[in-house]
Order: structure tokens, then sequence, then C-alpha cells
């Protein structure tokens, strides 16, 4: 039985994928699928019991250990400070040497956020982005997340177990870190979206894409489609069409593919989960993957990622 698609409203000529749940290892089968006409992959049915797929002793974005500092201390700032909006161009340009910045910089600046600017974080899991955007200056920051086993409250950082749809505050910006694919109504998440947001914020959204590298590599065994816990997994095409018709405007798109993408799904071909005491992500010294392999991955994954051809994007929104 064909549903019709949850992002372009397509009935014809859909087809049926069987996906085996991968990350965790239970092996369980379950039908994606795929549009007939914008070529996104959807899941067929609902598993009953939802929660056992994000168990919070195994999943990945649940078992980081976090601290929180009282502010950022005076190096981390001034370091911040030159890189995210271009002052204490000689100090700063001195601090950074040699530093290799993390991606979430590069996040903060093309999202345009201020220190004081209220941030949410949606699917943050134990909220560790949270805490480092803490340690270099941002001071109003909340995650919430549905899987969580609680709420802590440490001031300056919220970690909220709420769903997005319970949002009632209004933010500057709003992230939402490999999440939108978790959900079941995205359009519906995306207009609430709307109304969190206040007049001018801005929106990021980083999530799998179909139909590229990994997907032509490795179909079923790609981590991308992360069975169960991946809703839908959209093409280049309809993510960017669902989010104009939502409302927004597509400031910048781009391609922010990983290794991970090549050596988790390389695990999955053969065999070996994500949580695996000897997978990459556990322990990488008992990785079947040398340094020198992972190095290599990372390189050619950053070549598809200039050719459009990655398997995770990342998308900088305004409200209109």
């Amino acid at each position: 039985m064909s549903n019709p698609c949850i992002l372009c409203n397509n009935s014809e000529n859909n087809s049926i994928i069987a996906v085996k749940e991968l990350q965790l290892g239970l092996g369980e089968v379950f039908d994606y699928q795929q549009c007939g006409n914008c070529g996104s992959v959807q899941l067929q049915t609902i598993p009953g019991d939802f929660g056992k797929y994000y168990p919070n002793d195994d999943y990945y974005s649940f078992n980081l250990g976090i601290t929180i500092a009282e502010k950022a201390d005076s190096f981390r700032k001034l370091q911040s400070e030159h890189l995210l909006f271009g002052k204490n161009n000689f100090l700063g340009s001195l601090a950074t040497i040699g530093f290799n910045m993390p991606d979430y910089y590069q996040w903060m600046k093309n999202t345009r956020a201020q220190y004081d600017d209220a941030i949410l974080d949606i699917g943050t899991g134990n909220g560790s982005l949270l805490t480092r955007l803490h340690r270099i200056g941002y001071t109003n920051l909340t995650g919430i997340d549905p899987f969580i086993s609680e709420s802590k409250d440490y001031g300056a950082v919220k970690i909220l177990k709420k769903d997005v749809f319970a949002v009632s505050d209004r933010y500057d910006v709003v992230m939402m870190h490999h999440s939108l694919e978790h959900m079941f109504e995205p359009k519906k998440v995306l207009a609430q979206l709307l109304k969190v947001l206040k007049p001018g914020g801005r929106l990021l959204i980083r999530i799998p894409v179909m139909g590229n590298y990994g997907w032509k590599k490795y179909v079923t065994y790609w981590c991308g489609i992360d069975a169960p816990r991946h809703i839908f997994v959209p093409t280049e095409k309809a993510l960017k069409l669902m989010l104009e018709e939502a409302g927004f405007e597509i400031e910048r798109f781009e391609y922010d593919s990983s290794d991970y993408v090549i050596w988790s799904s390389e695990q999955y071909l053969k065999g070996m989960p994500l949580h695996d005491p000897k997978s990459q992500m556990v322990n990488p010294k008992e990785s079947m993957f040398s340094k020198g392999q992972i190095k290599e991955f990372r390189k050619l994954i950053q070549a598809e990622n200039k050719k459009g051809n990655g398997d995770t994007a990342a998308i900088y929104l305004r409200k209109k």
C-alpha cells in the first residue's frame, strides 16, 4: 500500500525498500517507501515502543558527560570574538595560531548569533553542544529533547525534556542538528518554528540527504537511513522546496559530510554495529580501519561535498 510522500504528497510509482536496524545491532527490518516523484524515503510503519531505539545508556547523543563552566574564560573569549566577529585583530590572531577551529564556530558565524541571543537546540541529547557554546561566550542557551531521562537547569544552559510543539518561548536562533529527520510531521515542525523564531530569526538545519554518495555506494547499509530512527530522508530538491514553502528563505546550502559516513557504513556492510566494542566510534584503537584509511575517507567525502554529492547538508535559513 502506497502512502502519500510526506514531502511532496505524491502517491504514484512509489516503491518499498527493506532496511535493517544497524546502529544498535538489533537487526530488525523496517519498510521504507521511496517516492516515485521526489526520490525521498520515509518509514512506512511507526514502531509501538519508539523509545527503545533511543536507549539513554547506549544512544550516542545521550551518553556524553558534560560540565558547565560559570562563564567563558578570557582566552577562549578572545579567540571566539576574533573568529566569530572579527574583533581583537592583533591579539585574536595570536590566540588562534595553530587553533583547529571546531565546526560549531562556523555554525554560529553563519547564523550570525550574538553572545546574548536566545538560542534553542532541538534534539539536543544531553546538551554537550550547548556547553561548548557557553564556554566560548554564549549566555542564553536552551536545548530540548523528548527522549532524555530528565530536565536539567544549569543556569545559562537549560536542557529540557520536551518536544518542539511544547515550546512557547521565542528565540533568535534555532538549531536542528540531525533532528528534523527524526520527526513524524516535518511540515508541522517547520510551521511551529516560524512561531518560535523572532522576526528575522535564523534557523540552522543539518540533515542527511538522499540519493548521493552514500546511498549510491552502500544502498540499505548507508548510515543516513538509520532505520527506524529516521522517519524520512529527503532529496536536496524536495528539502529545498519544503523549506521555501514553509516560509523560510534559504541563505546558504552546503554539504558537510564527514568520514563518519564512510566508516560507519563500511562497518554496517561488514555486520558491525555503531556501538560494537571494536567500532571506530567506541574504540578507534581496536577499529578495523587504520588511521591512514580514516584520513582517506575524510579526503574522499570532502571531495564529494565540494561536488554537491555529500550525504549530509547544513542549511542556513532566515524567517521571512
